[in-house]
């Protein structure tokens, strides 16, 4: 708002000053011509009162003739027969009152040269001439022609000018001044006054936007800012009862996917036990002989040691399998940790591998990322790793091919601009594969291709969830009848991360997790 009173007085200024400028060159004109007027009629009377003395053969001129030419330096006298040429004569204003003079010898009227020039081309000429014939209404009886300078004549006119100029300026400012801090009071103030309002508003009050004169065009915008400004309180109000429903339906949503991740891991969880009861059977019974074996009294200390360490081996291959699957079944929050993927991918196909449906499938691995350090929760990627094997094993049995196989492999991607350097672990089986239709559904909620009884068509769903939680993706490449390939991309590690792994593993290789 600070530039518009400078922008405003400025433009006051030079308007007014043009339209002052304007009307005094159309005026000077008119101004012009009545002087030249009145000056036509004092030399018409000069010259009528110097024809008698003419036609007397008289050699000076009346007095007033006489003074007039001595006070004009540059004028011009002259008669048909040039019988008195007067003083001071000028040869270019000669030639010009030459032919007036001939047409009122030739008329016997009175000539002049302001008669004959448009108005606005009177200040464009150089000298004024009259002349008259020395017998009015006679032709050919003589006549007399006198011709005076222009700028002689139109002397006291631009003196006067500069006066006016002066005159123009004083009341260019004072006129400006006036129109200036009419204009101030009456527009920049109150808009300066709704801009300040504006930029402090606190939705404590509208009354502030109110103008002196309401029914002008400012009272107008200041009632529009107004229903804006209501608008904008009712729009609050709806956005804070709608973001209030947000949060209670997000807290709803975040409970409903627990329970789905719940349900999923449950139902995983079923899975693999019914696996490891079998499984678990076979290094119970193996112990239980060796005990039996301790119980001998015919066995000696070494064969004793031999015994009792395999047997301690195979019960702790059992308290292993156990624990792991204790932990994978109670973990339900995110705990994000730094770990080795490439040794968690051991622990799960050590134990899918002594699962029934895995029996006949040949798994393997091809980990050749380096380095293969994670951050994030370890049950979780179990989860969706698991539930993602099950799947390839489910879908393998489907197509009942010769040399079922699942290959799980792992690759580091490289940095892509800001993006830390990513892990893909690609799980691919050679089974029936999913129709290319219905890919784009294949990890929404409730969806499954499993006979009715077999799939909850959750475990997609979560497991996208769960890798998107921890900052990754995952995707799925099928061809049907040729196989599937699930990808799943993971931030690695950064040094930013608390370190607690003392040993990384190279690619082939898997420490101690």
């Amino acid at each position: 708002m600070k530039r518009i009173p400078f922008s405003l007085g400025w433009s006051l200024l030079l308007l007014t000053g043009l339209s002052m400028l304007v009307t005094n060159l159309l005026i000077l004109p008119f101004w012009a011509g009545d002087i030249l007027a009145r000056e036509t009629r004092h030399l018409h009377h000069l010259l009528v009162d110097f024809v008698p003395s003419l036609q007397a053969n008289r050699e000076g001129g009346p007095s007033a003739l006489q003074r007039f030419l001595d006070e004009m330096p540059g004028s011009c006298l002259i008669t048909t027969s040039d019988a008195h040429l007067g003083q001071g004569q000028d040869n270019s204003c000669r030639q010009g009152v030459r032919l007036l003079m001939i047409a009122a010898d030739v008329t016997g009227k009175p000539q002049d040269s302001v008669s004959n020039i448009a108005l606005f081309d009177l200040l464009s000429a150089q000298y004024i001439a009259v002349a008259v014939p020395m017998t009015t209404g006679i032709p050919s009886s003589g006549a007399v022609a006198m011709g005076v300078p222009m700028e002689r004549l139109l002397a006291s006119l631009w003196h006067k000018e500069r006066v006016i100029a002066v005159y123009l300026l004083f009341n260019m400012v004072v006129f400006a001044a006036v129109a200036f801090f009419r204009l101030y009071g009456s527009l920049v103030r109150p808009l300066d006054r709704i801009a300040k309002e504006t930029e402090n508003y606190r939705s404590d009050g509208l009354d502030s936007f109110l103008v002196n004169r309401p029914t002008n065009e400012l009272g107008h915008l200041a009632g529009s800012i107004q229903a804006m400004v209501r608008r904008i309180e009712m729009d609050k109000v709806a956005l804070a009862q709608t973001v209030d429903e947000l949060a209670v339906k997000n807290t709803l949503l975040h409970e409903k996917q627990q329970e789905m991740i719940r349900a999923e891991k449950l139902a995983s969880v079923g899975r693999l036990a019914a696996g490891l009861a079998h499984e678990i059977g076979n290094p119970l019974g193996v112990a239980q002989g060796y005990l039996q074996l301790l119980g001998m009294t015919d066995c000696s200390e070494e064969e004793r040691l031999d015994f009792s360490t395999k047997g301690l081996r195979e019960l702790e291959r059992v308290d292993g399998l156990l624990r792991r699957l204790l932990d994978y079944a109670r973990s339900n929050h995110g705990w994000p940790e730094r770990f080795d993927a490439h040794c968690l991918l051991a622990e799960v196909v050590d134990d899918l591998s002594v699962q029934p449906l895995f029996r006949d499938i040949r798994i393997t691995t091809d980990l050749q990322a380096y380095p293969h350090d994670l951050f994030a929760d370890r049950e979780q990627l179990r989860q969706v790793l698991v539930n993602c094997v099950f799947n390839a094993a489910d879908a393998v049995r489907s197509a009942i091919k010769d040399s079922p196989c699942i290959r799980i492999a792992t690759e580091v991607l490289p940095a892509v601009e800001k993006e830390h350097l990513m892990l893909r672990i690609s799980i691919v089986d050679n089974g029936v594969g999913i129709d290319e239709e219905i890919l784009p559904v294949v990890f929404d909620p409730f969806f499954t291709t499993k006979e009715p009884g077999t799939g909850t068509g959750l475990g997609l769903a979560v497991s996208l969830s769960l890798v998107e939680s921890m900052g990754g993706r995952m995707a799925m490449q099928s061809i049907l009848g040729e196989g599937t390939t699930v990808t799943i991309l993971l931030p690695l590690a950064g040094n930013d991360q608390n370190d607690h792994l003392s040993v990384v593993s190279r690619p082939g290789e898997c420490a101690s997790c």
